[in-house]
């Protein structure tokens, strides 16, 4: 049965916007997580806020050798041990702006104990170390860091590191592009 009256509670307003895509100042690495998906698969999850108090969560999800295509010339075991260490290497960028790189070093016989291994041994160390994000838009337009480093320096970093690459970068929705080529078409364009 459904049943809406005074008890139902909407919420209206307070809920927080995501961090906008660009490189953002003094953000703040509020908790590192392991969470399970609904089939029962673990993965870590990072979340930032800015100092407007908008949220990012970066998830990190084991890569399945299923859903790898391989590069030409390259086997499947190979994209695989590819893809691996790009999610390695992006999880060690972010961890070493919170602990020191020569004392970091992590395990796991499998992605669920790699994810206990990590949130252990981070702890709260990332707490109260302001950091610089640069976020772009995913392939289906949400707010996300880029898959590939650098996307994550310490505010003392100066001059920043970080960088637009409009090769690589996506700063617009591709609807909002779709919405620039209409506009800026004119009726002789069109076919009818």
């Amino acid at each position: 049965m459904y049943k809406i009256n005074q008890s139902t509670k909407v919420q209206e307003g307070g809920s927080s916007s995501a961090i906008p895509v660009g490189i953002n100042e003094s953000c703040s690495l509020m908790n590192i997580s392991k969470e399970i998906t609904k089939d029962g698969s673990p993965y870590l999850c990072f979340l930032f806020n800015d100092a407007n108090g908008n949220e990012l969560k970066h998830m990190e999800f084991d890569v399945n050798p299923e859903r790898v295509n391989p590069k030409p010339g390259e086997s499947n075991d190979e994209a695989v041990k590819r893809r691996v260490n790009n999610m390695l290497v992006r999880i060690k960028h972010i961890c070493t702006k919170f602990v020191d790189p020569d004392s970091f070093s992590i395990q796991g016989n499998n992605y669920d104990e790699l994810c206990d291994s990590l949130v252990t041994f981070m702890g709260t160390k990332f707490q109260g170390i302001p950091v610089r994000l640069k976020v772009v838009y995913s392939w289906n337009d949400y707010c996300s860091l880029p898959n590939f480093c650098p996307f994550i320096e310490t505010m003392d970093t100066n001059p920043t590191g970080l960088k637009i690459n409009p090769k690589y970068d996506k700063m617009e929705k591709d609807s909002a592009e779709a919405q620039t080529e209409v506009a800026s078409t004119n009726n002789a364009d069109l076919p009818f």
